[in-house]
């Protein structure tokens, strides 16, 4: 690209001993860039490389920051409660299925059903899940609909609403088939398996089991994320594009998804009050940021035909914070008390956990 057309310049071309020179930034490092067109070629030499973690910090702060701000206007009273859960039914209802059906619509069906990740992540996601209920039942002694509760909290990561804008902008758009292979994991295997277990044992005690896996299905069903990922894909199969004003309406409104829910995220964890012990909720944190991520990359060493990028995109869902709805489906059993503690906690420690990974992996 010809100097002074270079995206990102600070100063104009400048010559010196006969040579024209541009600075610039390439990413994160401070270019200089010789002009050699003359020969065909532009050359580029670093001259400043930005440390690693404030390069990882660029990208991850600002997702963090805004769960921050939400946290912040719900607790000043700056937006009623009510407002933070009507703006999380808002991303969940309508900008989150427009943002995923819309950009999966666009997309060869190739590059979003990645089956050897969907495996890997399904698998390692589902050992996670039977670790979590069998070390809560040994060291808890608790209910089996506890320890239900347990494995979901340390299994299914909030791909949706973090996920999303951690992965595409690490590693790029074309690792977005990476994150809806992690959805789908989510809503279509972890949280069909715990409410399985918790309508169940519910089911026990009512003496009605058969209606059990039919409203698991239909929840499951209804739900407007799976929905659209199963339209967007598709839309992608049949090579469908919607009618320009409807693109347009859901450009609108995926465009909105991210700061949406990311606020929601804060201002939900405002509404959520810590309390009763706070061992157990630890427990659920460490397992979640800890043992996910270490579970996903012993999965990981036994696949190492597996591309580099999905190999990394694995790792970032993995070393997520749970899910938003985590406490929210607790308190539909009578489950609500150590969830909501660990959702506030994991989500506080994500911020050190992640960014610590990101470095690993870019050391690495």
């Amino acid at each position: 690209m010809p100097v002074g057309t270079w995206p990102g310049w600070g100063k104009l071309p400048f010559r010196q001993g006969g040579r024209q020179y541009a600075r610039g930034r390439d990413g994160h490092n401070l270019v200089l860039r010789q002009d050699l067109r003359r020969k065909g070629r532009v050359v580029d030499r670093v001259i400043y490389e930005e440390p690693a973690l404030l390069t990882i910090l660029s990208i991850t702060s600002p997702i963090f920051f805004l769960i921050a701000l939400g946290f912040v206007a719900v607790r000043a009273a700056w937006l009623p409660r009510e407002g933070a859960l009507a703006l999380g039914r808002y991303a969940l209802l309508f900008a989150l299925p427009a943002l995923l059906f819309n950009t999966l619509a666009q997309r060869p069906l190739a590059e979003l059903v990645i089956i050897d990740f969907l495996i890997v992540y399904a698998g390692t996601s589902l050992i996670v899940y039977c670790l979590g209920v069998l070390i809560a039942s040994l060291l808890h002694k608790g209910s089996p609909l506890a320890n239900a509760f347990y494995g979901l909290g340390v299994s299914m990561s909030n791909s949706s609403y973090i996920g999303y804008p951690l992965v595409v902008q690490l590693l790029g758009e074309q690792a977005l088939g990476t994150v809806i292979m992690a959805i789908l994991t989510e809503v279509l295997l972890i949280l069909p398996l715990t409410l399985l277990l918790a309508e169940l044992h519910r089911a026990r005690a009512q003496g009605n089991p058969w209606r059990v896996l039919r409203q698991v299905l239909w929840t499951v069903g209804m739900n407007p994320i799976v929905l659209a990922i199963g339209a967007g894909i598709l839309c992608a199969a049949l090579a469908w594009q919607p009618p320009v004003a409807l693109g347009r309406t859901l450009d609108m409104l995926g465009g909105s998804a991210a700061a949406v829910a990311l606020f929601a995220i804060g201002g939900g964890l405002a509404s959520q009050r810590v309390q009763g012990s706070i061992g157990p909720a630890l427990g659920v944190a460490a397992g979640k940021l800890i043992g996910h991520p270490l579970v996903a990359f012993g999965i990981l060493t036994l696949v190492p035909g597996l591309d580099p990028m999905l190999r990394q995109a694995a790792l970032i869902l993995a070393a997520l914070p749970m899910v938003t709805l985590y406490p929210l489906l607790a308190q539909r059993y009578g489950q609500g008390e150590i969830p909501a503690t660990a959702l506030v906690l994991t989500t506080l420690l994500a911020f050190i956990t992640i960014n610590l990974e990101l470095v690993l992996l870019q050391l690495a």
